[in-house]
């Protein structure tokens, strides 16, 4: 067996002697967005590429999601390199689709090179390694489209609207001991998030003629109401830094001259503790049908699990931190330093499962910004794929010592059933006529 150094050295020649068609990879993805449960084209890219390499590659997992294992032969833990592939949709920005207004303004093009570069490093060094690398394509992070990812519910053909969320509930990740992934950024580092619970609300009233209001129910005053009794919510929340509740009305009647008996919201509801979301989503169903009631009307309250609270692993944390330093002894790490109060659905991997969200950097602008672009191609795509590959190789070097401490942690998190029932419980349908 070579020496872990030789090893790192011969990982990063095969990571270096591909950067064409890694970087070329990213570019493709980059030039065509596609937002989540969508991803067929980039999934199909992908998966070529690692059968190219002479993968075997299972795919339609949570619908465009796919799974390519290298196993080394020897007993040792199962680390997933996971790459996202899911747009946004920013009808504004330059490099957006010009048909459906798809763009990667949050850099989730980085997430196919990164599982290649990935590939073709530990395929070279896998005999100096021991247990199994899951390379897994995972669709739909960005909590977006929710008409339309409620429609697939409907259908059977998911239970999450997240992508990493449906692949846990499929089984995907039931062997993994550890996880790991990047996301693009404009620094190395990683850290922690909030959780977040997705609403529908509709708001149901009577409609009549504007001019005649004594006679009908005004939905949009039951939502107003609502908004109003939301905001007051908001000053017991002071205990936290991170709460977050904000939403949107995407139908509020249908012309100016009729009360409207229909009106629809999106919200978001995020907390940095499960307790605590749990417990501000049964707080904010009440307040909301309360206001209804007192406006005279009814609603209904769709909700959906977005993500739970991302904790990353604190010693997986540190070994990324020296491996970026390994790699640019001068390059600034944060460390876990800073809670981000935006959410990802890595936060369900790491409630079951050791785990680090990492950041590369790379990008420029505004994350899910119109001025949002890669600025530094090699950083994204090839510093990218070197962080990865060598964090699955210090895992499991050797006989995978360093695997398997971080791996037993796994006994101490949510066991999987307790977490695919946790999910259960949030996704439910609620209506003010139960009160």
């Amino acid at each position: 067996m070579r020496d872990l150094e030789t090893v790192r050295k011969a990982a990063l020649a095969a990571i270096e002697s591909a950067k064409d068609s890694i970087i070329e990879t990213g570019r493709w993805i980059w030039n065509h967005p596609e937002s989540g449960y969508r991803e067929v084209n980039t999934s199909a890219y992908i998966v070529n590429e690692l059968r190219k390499l002479g993968l075997e590659v299972k795919t339609n997992l949570a619908m465009t999601g796919f799974r390519a294992d290298i196993d080394t032969g020897r007993p040792g833990p199962t680390v997933a390199i996971m790459g996202e592939m899911d747009s946004l949709l920013i009808p504004n920005h330059p490099d957006c689709d010009k048909t459906t207004g798809a763009v990667h303004a949050c850099g989730h093009n980085v997430g196919g090179p990164g599982l290649i570069g990935t590939a073709i490093a530990i395929l070279a060094v896998k005999d100096d390694l021991c247990g199994k690398v899951a390379l897994i394509g995972t669709p739909a992070e960005e909590g977006i489209e929710l008409d339309y990812r409620k429609k697939l519910m409907s259908e059977g053909k998911i239970q999450a609207i997240s992508g990493k969320s449906q692949m846990m509930i499929e089984g995907v990740l039931d062997d993994v001991d550890i996880a790991y992934m990047n996301h693009l950024s404009q620094s190395f580092g990683h850290r922690d998030h909030n959780g977040a619970i997705n609403k529908r609300l509709t708001f149901h009233g009577v409609s009549c003629h504007a001019a005649g209001p004594r006679n009908g129910r005004n939905a949009l005053g039951a939502a107003t109401l609502a908004m109003d009794a939301i905001a007051l919510m908001r000053e017991s929340l002071g205990y936290s830094a991170y709460a977050r509740i904000h939403g949107i009305i995407t139908h509020g009647g249908d012309a100016v001259n009729i009360i409207p008996n229909e009106v629809t919201m999106e919200y978001m509801v995020r907390m940095p503790k499960l307790d605590e979301m749990l417990e501000l989503n049964e707080r904010f169903d009440k307040v909301v049908m309360y206001a209804a009631k007192a406006a005279e009307c009814e609603v209904t309250i769709e909700t959906v699990n977005g993500f739970l609270p991302l904790y990353d692993d604190v010693e997986l944390g540190h070994m990324v931190g020296e491996i970026v330093h390994y790699l640019q002894p001068d390059a600034a790490f944060d460390d876990n330093k800073t809670f981000a109060a935006g959410s990802t659905d890595m936060g369900d991997v790491a409630t079951v499962i050791p785990a680090v969200h990492g950041y590369v950097p790379g990008a420029a602008g505004l994350a899910h910004g119109i001025d949002y672009k890669i600025v530094d191609e090699y950083s994204a795509y090839i510093v990218n794929s070197q962080v990865e590959a060598l964090t699955a190789i210090e895992l499991l070097y050797g006989d995978g010592e360093k695997g398997k401490a971080i791996a037993a942690r796994k006994a101490d998190l949510m066991p999987m059933e307790e977490y695919k029932n946790t999910i259960k419980k949030i996704n439910q349908t609620l209506k003010s006529t139960d009160l």
